[in-house]
């Protein structure tokens, strides 16, 4: 099974969307894929209307506690391929409480390798605080996708980075993708001149702003369900494609059907 964390340390900036619907896409494609709600403002899990965000029943919670196999609260969605972890506020007290335990950042990964053979692809929805929940998010991952909505956002990834290196490991792959910048020419080139500035590596792939995007997570599905033509949608076939090709699944992007997205840079 491969990992792909959606991952920064700022909050709005688009990470639980393209969590959902990346999931949903490379479910699409016929890819068995488990969307993992690893925020404990469960975001996902109120979208998908799979959880309240505060039973811990049915929720990562309890077999990052030890209390419960994985296997046991991984629930159906209403998307083909798609199947789902929920999470709920507790796991921030868990969070804190795990440190006391050696080789806590790990426990994530123990958990992924017991459903392994179930999945062929996991998408994580990590926190947006660094903590010892994103630090679980981190450890499993192949890839990072990297929403950028301000400069805030970039300079925010360089926490995480951080964090990986105090971890001691190395850190994956990243897609660094601009989100919802297309409306705001002036924002959008400062985040393009930082993110040179720091040699960051900028993503094919960019989310446009898509008001049809905004609205989905009301809707309780994915993009592709509520709207499949909109700009939100083709853009994250896009990203889907070069996922793919970063996880090396596939050669080269081969959605000849989407319309690329056509921004200066």
């Amino acid at each position: 099974m491969r990992v792909v964390t959606v991952i920064n340390a700022k909050g709005g900036c688009s990470k639980s969307t393209i969590a959902m619907n990346l999931a949903a896409a490379l479910a699409g494609d016929g890819y068995r894929t488990l969307l993992l709600d690893l925020d404990p403002q469960a975001q996902l899990t109120a979208w998908l209307g799979l959880g309240d965000g505060l039973d811990t029943r049915g929720t990562i919670v309890l077999p990052l506690a030890a209390k419960q196999p994985l296997s046991g609260v991984i629930q159906t969605t209403q998307i083909a391929n798609l199947y789902f972890v929920a999470s709920a506020q507790p796991l921030e007290d868990l969070g804190r409480q795990m440190t006391e335990e050696e080789g806590y950042q790990l426990r994530l990964t123990e958990l992924l390798a017991e459903v392994g053979d179930r999945f062929e692809l996991c998408v994580i929805d990590s926190p947006n605080q660094i903590s010892p929940v994103m630090e679980n998010a981190i450890f499993p991952a192949h890839l990072f996708v990297v929403p950028f909505e301000s400069t805030k956002a970039v300079k925010s990834y360089a926490n995480v980075e951080a964090l990986v290196q105090r971890m001691g490991g190395e850190a994956p792959s990243a897609l660094h993708v601009l989100s919802n910048l297309s409306r705001l020419p002036g924002q959008r080139k400062r985040v393009i001149d930082l993110i040179a500035r720091e040699g960051i590596g900028r993503a094919v792939a960019e989310i446009r702003s898509c008001g049809w995007l905004a609205q989905v997570d009301e809707h309780g599905g994915s993009i592709f369900h509520f709207r499949p033509h909109a700009n939100g949608a083709k853009d994250l076939l896009v990203l889907k494609d070069q996922v793919l090709v970063a996880l090396g699944l596939i050669e080269r992007a081969g959605t000849q059907s989407v319309d690329r997205p056509q921004l200066a840079a």
